[in-house]
Order: C-alpha cells, then structure tokens, then sequence
C-alpha cells in the first residue's frame, strides 16, 4: 500500500522555524509555464504561482505581472533578470510572515524586499523548500506543512 501525502495546518506560527532564510543569497530566478522559481545558495527554493513583487526605497522595481512586457522600451521586462540584477549579491537580513494574509516578506542588507503575496481563500500561494522540511501558504491566510500518511 503506497503512502499518501496530507497536509497539516501550522496552528502556532512562533514554532515555525524559517530562520534558514537569514543569510541566503538568492542566486537564480526562474519561470517554468507559471510558476516562479527562486532558488537560494544553499539550495532551498521559494516557488509561487501568486504574483510577487519586488520593492526598493525608490518603489516597486519590478513585479511577477510585469515580465515579459515592452513598459515602452525596446526590449521586454525581464523580471527575473531585475531581480538578480537588485538583490543577487545582497544576503536575506529578516523576514515576516503576515498575519491574517500568509505573505512572506524577504527583506534584504541592500534595503529591498520580496513579497511574495497571497492572493486567495483557497489557493496556495508560495511554498518554500529547505532540506527536507517545506512549508507553505494556503488559502486564506493559513500555512501548512506536508506530512505522509
């Protein structure tokens, strides 16, 4: 008899240790159909078919709706190519985790920041993946944590 996988909801956020995060440099940005991939140095991955968006003390740099769009210049948006371009060489120096929404927030040495954003009851957001341990954004403002049954 196979295993199955379920998913158990993260009831006490304080117990959740993402702290992995602090540290990490984000060395590659990638999108496959729709989903974003953005791998750390160490490995571990943060992936989200949600939009996310990318903001400095300037403003929003660029967003996961403005890729590949001509924003009045002769080449597209490259959005993954703006990110590396920001953040590549900076370490993550904090994070949050929203309450109510499960946004998380990546916030950099270099003062910028990563939203990767919820945007739904139902739908899972992000999902990140460190080792073996993944955690991820469900609907409506909940985070889980995959278990095998």
């Amino acid at each position: 008899m196979g295993s199955y996988v379920y998913t158990t909801v993260i009831q006490d956020w304080s117990k959740l240790d993402m702290n992995w995060l602090v540290g990490r440099t984000i060395g590659k940005v990638e999108k496959v159909d729709y989903s974003w991939f953005f791998v750390l140095d160490d490995g571990s991955s943060i992936g989200t078919e949600s939009p996310w968006r990318l903001v400095t003390a300037d403003g929003i740099v660029v967003t996961s709706e403005d890729d590949g769009h001509p924003a009045g210049v002769p080449d597209s948006v490259n959005a993954a190519e703006r990110v590396i371009k920001t953040v590549a060489q900076s370490p993550v120096n904090g994070f949050e985790l929203r309450e109510r929404t499960s946004d998380l927030v990546l916030h950099f040495a270099c003062d910028a920041a990563i939203d990767f954003l919820s945007l739904s009851c139902m739908y899972d957001g992000w999902r990140t993946v460190h080792g073996q341990h993944e955690v991820f954004c469900l609907g409506g403002g909940r985070l889980g944590e995959p278990r095998k049954g």
